[in-house]
């Protein structure tokens, strides 16, 4: 009888196991769904995480909007010129020259031709100047939607007179008067050739009606955007301006285009807000005493003034009146730079040396008036005391304080240092005081 030899899995014959279809269809599907999924999760992530990454490892450098320096302007007397004179004149000698002069004077003056020359030629280069500056010059309309009583909807247009302050690779930035676009809900900018453009109230402040409009490169052509000119700024603080031949130009009249001429009066009169105050240039040009808007500009081209409502009912009549440059030069980079405006509540008045020497008020800002209710009332400030220290700057005068509440932050307390009279002397003081954000 043969033995059965010991059973042993190496003798076993080991199958296949038969390959199921659906499942291998489900798992192939499973696995393309996922990885579609995958990268559509991926995609939305870096779309939306890319442009933080992409600041965090390079940050985007923000353009800021500085002004150039304020220049002097030429006077009156270089206003006529020789350019052009002939070379076949040139060669003449200058003997002859003065010969033919001195007689072609003596024939005019006979004849009364002299003055209504030179009247001529003086509007002309006025004219020619106001020409110059139309290319910094633009209309800003503003358009608002009301309903009247019967339920209808009407659309108010309104327009004002802005100059072109400064330029970007990517926007324009553009002065204008806001209190003569009230209420509007949408802007546009119309160039002196005429093109017109959406634009966007950037930046305003309340107490001037001054606002900033930009207006992106990408609304018109790379030609028409070089040929846009920014204006030149001068100096309204000098006492040489006094006197002198200035123009208006944009809607001194009220019309847009209107030009007029005539001379500054004064740049001592001022405008005086809760912390802010201002100079206006005051001319003797008979303007609008309602829709006047636009600049003034001496014979050099450069801006002295923006006219607006608030300046022009600072005067009597109907006389044109502007804030002058020098004096909303900080002003405007603030708003083209979307700087907060800070405010504290307080009118003062600046301690000159003849008031120290006669009545013994120390140096400073002389408090003539505290707002209600505002940060400067809260921090015990009260009429009558003088401001000789805010935060780590020294008041000495106006300037000093107007320094010192830029250099301040919103809702950060910071330390007054002030001198206040008890009946027989000044005493110093000191508190806190927190700034709050114009509005």
């Amino acid at each position: 009888m043969e033995e059965k030899e010991p059973y042993s899995f190496m003798n076993e014959t080991i199958k296949k196991r038969p390959i199921n279809k659906n499942k291998l269809f489900r798992k192939t599907m499973t696995t393309i769904c996922g990885a579609v999924i995958f990268g559509v999760i991926a995609c939305v992530t870096f779309f939306l995480l890319e442009p933080v990454i992409s600041n965090w490892i390079s940050p985007e450098e923000i353009t800021k909007i500085e002004f150039p320096e304020e220049e002097d302007g030429i006077v009156p007397e270089e206003l006529l010129t020789e350019e052009n004179v002939s070379q076949e004149t040139a060669m003449e000698t200058q003997a002859q020259i003065n010969e033919q002069i001195n007689q072609q004077i003596k024939q005019e003056v006979s004849d009364g031709q002299l003055a209504l020359k030179t009247y001529q030629a003086i509007y002309e280069e006025l004219y020619l100047i106001a020409t110059d500056a139309a290319g910094s010059i633009v209309t800003v309309t503003g358009v608002s939607q009301e309903t009247d009583w019967f339920q209808n909807e009407v659309e108010n247009i309104n327009e004002t007179s802005g100059v072109i302050i400064a330029k970007t690779d990517t926007q324009l930035y553009i002065l204008a008067d806001l209190n003569g676009l009230p209420h509007a809900e949408t802007y546009t900018v119309t160039f002196h050739n005429k093109h017109r453009a959406e634009a966007s109230l950037w930046h305003s402040d309340p107490n001037t009606g001054l606002a900033v409009f930009t207006v992106a490169s990408s609304a018109m052509s790379r030609e028409e955007w070089e040929a846009l000119a920014v204006v030149r700024l001068g100096n309204s603080n000098s006492a040489a301006i006094v006197g002198r031949p200035v123009v208006a130009v944009g809607s001194p009249l009220g019309q847009s285009g209107s030009v007029c001429y005539g001379i500054v009066t004064s740049n001592q009169k001022s405008i005086v807000y809760a912390d802010y105050s201002y100079h206006v240039l005051t001319t003797d040009i008979a303007g609008s005493e309602t829709n006047a808007s636009g600049i003034i500009i001496n014979t050099s081209g450069q801006l002295l003034g923006i006219i607006t409502r608030e300046s022009t009912k600072s005067t009597s009549g109907a006389l044109l009146a502007c804030f002058g440059i020098s004096d909303i030069r900080d002003l405007i980079e603030q708003l083209s730079n979307k700087d907060k405006r800070l405010y504290l509540g307080i009118h003062g008045a600046e301690v000159t040396d003849d008031i120290h020497t006669y009545q013994g008020i120390p140096y400073g800002v002389y408090v003539t008036e505290v707002d209600s209710g505002s940060p400067a009332m809260t921090g015990g400030v009260t009429n009558g005391d003088v401001i000789t220290q805010l935060g780590n700057v020294e008041i000495h005068d106006s300037g000093d304080y107007e320094n010192a509440l830029n250099s301040m932050r919103a809702e950060l307390t910071v330390a007054i240092r002030l001198k206040r009279f008890d009946g027989e002397k000044y005493v110093d003081i000191e508190g806190e005081i927190k700034p709050e954000e114009l509005r």
